[in-house]
C-alpha cells in the first residue's frame, strides 16, 4: 500500500497544480521574510542599549552585530517551516488535483477550506514542537545511542504527521470520528506513511515541499483504506 502511494505521489509531484502551490508559497514566504527584514533594518539599529559617550558603548556596536546575526539565523532555521506552514492554506488544490487524476470515480469531497485546514496545521505544528522542546532531554541523551535517537524522533514526528494529514485528507469526506475509527483500525499502514513525512522534513530542500507531497500520499493511503476495506 505504502509502495503505491508513495510511487503515485513522486509520479504526480512535477504536476502544474504542485508547481502553482509550491511558487505561491515560496513567493509568500519571501514576502513575509522581506517585509521581517525591511522591520529589523527600520527599528533594531538605532536602538542605543548603553550610553555611548560611555566606556562600556562598544557593547551598542556588539548588540547591533550579534542580534543582526541571531536575526538571520532565526530566519534562515526558520524558513522551511514557514513555507511548509504557508503551503497548507493550498493544500485543497493538492487534494483536488490527487482525486481529479487518480480517483475520478470516487465519492466527491467537500472542500474543507482555509480557515479550517489552517487551523488543523497550526495546532498540530504547535503541538509537534511543543512534544519536541519537552523531549529534547531524551534527544540529547540518545544522541550517544543514534539508532535510538532515530527511533524516538523519527516515530514521535511520525505519529504526530500521521495524525494531522489523515484528518486533513479525511474531513474531505467525513467526520472527524469517523475518520478516527478509521485511523485507529489501520495503526500501522497510516503510522508508516507519517514516519515518511517526517523522514522528508529532515531532507533539505525535500523539506520545503512537505505538505504538499504529504498530503498526496496520505490521500492516497487515506482512499485505499476507505475504498479496499470499507471502514464505515
Amino acid at each position: 500500500m505504502l509502495i503505491r502511494a508513495l510511487t503515485r505521489t513522486l509520479s504526480q509531484s512535477l504536476d502544474p497544480t504542485f508547481r502553482s502551490v509550491a511558487i505561491k508559497s515560496l513567493l509568500i514566504t519571501i514576502l513575509i521574510y522581506g517585509l521581517l527584514t525591511t522591520l529589523f533594518i527600520w527599528l533594531f539599529p538605532d536602538v542605543q542599549y548603553f550610553d555611548a559617550d560611555g566606556w562600556f558603548s562598544w557593547l551598542n556596536d556588539a548588540m547591533e552585530i550579534g542580534g543582526t546575526i541571531l536575526f538571520s539565523a532565526v530566519l534562515v532555521l526558520l524558513f522551511a517551516s514557514t513555507a511548509s506552514l504557508i503551503s497548507t492554506l493550498f493544500l485543497d488544490e493538492i487534494a483536488d488535483a490527487v482525486e481529479a487524476r487518480y480517483y475520478p470515480e470516487g465519492p466527491k469531497s467537500r472542500d474543507v477550506g482555509l480557515p479550517e485546514a489552517f487551523a488543523v496545521s497550526l495546532r498540530f505544528t504547535l503541538v509537534t514542537l511543543l512534544l519536541n522542546i519537552v523531549v529534547l532531554p531524551v534527544y540529547l541523551v540518545a544522541l550517544l545511542f543514534p539508532p535510538v535517537f532515530l527511533i524516538i524522533f523519527y516515530g514521535l514526528n511520525g505519529y504526530l504527521l500521521s495524525r494531522e494529514y489523515f484528518e486533513l485528507v479525511s474531513l474531505r469526506h467525513m467526520k472527524q470520528s469517523q475518520a478516527s475509527r478509521i485511523r485507529k483500525a489501520n495503526r500501522g499502514p497510516v503510522l508508516l506513511a507519517g514516519v515518511a513525512i517526517a523522514f522528508g522534513t529532515t531532507v533539505p530542500i525535500v523539506n520545503l515541499f512537505v505538505p504538499m507531497l504529504a498530503t498526496a500520499l496520505m490521500l492516497h493511503v487515506f482512499r485505499q483504506l476507505w475504498t479496499d476495506k470499507n471502514v464505515d
